[in-house]
């Protein structure tokens, strides 16, 4: 199988007819001239019990491949989440999303699978999951008063008792959108805090992380897990991970303009 080629996929233009960005090819579209957007999923399959739970604090998100053929899969998987940036090209972080997926068959809906395969994630109580940029396999936590828009780029969601994190939970930033809603006399850091855009100048990881709270910067949960009965059905918990970022267009360049050029070796042309 083919390995993931970095930046591979295409940058939509306006009237392009398409349903969704591709997460796996980091595909973005041109919504505002100059900016390119961009949106990737990924998932964690929680199929650990309670014993080993102390080994799955810290999460890599899958971004699953397109291919569909599992015994002629032409591109594997990708095995981590990673929003693309450098220097001269940084990523605008504005929108995070975490959930604990729930299949459409809860309800008796007759649907592929015939059978519910998703299951509850279990945790321990007045604990945190954290989705979020990596800062070196650990998480940044995220301040109550920020200085640079972590909050933008986490999402989290409480572990409770007894069920965990029931299927079909979900939550997004804190802030929603870090846009300006009102302006005080005087305008302080903690005012500016949900306000950011969260900037990366290099490649960043996104990971889940199991933690006290949002505001630690180490994976220092228990550790997450399913129950013994949903582990002996074969069910899973499926945690689901979205980001939400920008980046400025590439540098205009030749590509852009030279099929709209004349030159003297073309018929009509009379560039010299």
């Amino acid at each position: 199988m083919a390995t993931y080629k970095e930046e591979a996929g295409a940058i939509l233009q306006p009237g392009n007819q398409i349903n969704r960005l591709s997460s796996y090819n980091t595909e973005g579209v041109f919504g505002w001239p100059g900016i390119e957007a961009f949106e990737l999923i990924g998932f964690n399959k929680v199929t650990n019990k309670s014993g080993t739970k102390a080994s799955f604090k810290t999460l890599d998100l899958t971004v699953p491949s397109p291919d569909r053929r599992p015994d002629d899969r032409v591109r594997d998987d990708r095995t981590t989440m990673v929003v693309q940036a450098s220097s001269d090209r940084p990523a605008y972080i504005y929108g995070a999303s975490i959930a604990i997926a729930q299949d459409l068959p809860a309800g008796g809906l007759a649907t592929f699978p015939a059978s519910p395969v998703t299951t509850d994630l279990q945790g321990t109580n007045g604990e945190v999951l954290l989705f979020g940029p990596s800062n070196g396999g650990a998480p940044f936590g995220v301040p109550t008063t920020q200085l640079t828009g972590l909050s933008a780029a986490s999402a989290s969601l409480p572990i409770g008792t007894p069920i965990g994190i029931a299927q079909g939970t979900s939550d997004t930033t804190n802030g929603n959108l870090p846009f300006w809603t009102s302006v005080t006399a005087t305008i302080a850091r903690a005012d500016a805090a949900d306000s950011m855009m969260y900037k990366v100048t290099a490649d960043t990881t996104f990971k889940l992380f199991n933690v006290d709270a949002i505001t630690d910067t180490s994976a220092n949960g228990d550790g997450v897990f399913i129950s013994d009965d949903a582990s002996t059905e074969g069910k899973a918990a499926y945690i689901l991970g979205r980001v939400n970022y920008l980046r400025p267009a590439a540098a205009v360049g030749w590509n852009d303009i030279q099929g709209f050029i004349d030159f003297a070796s073309q018929i009509g042309g009379t560039d010299s």
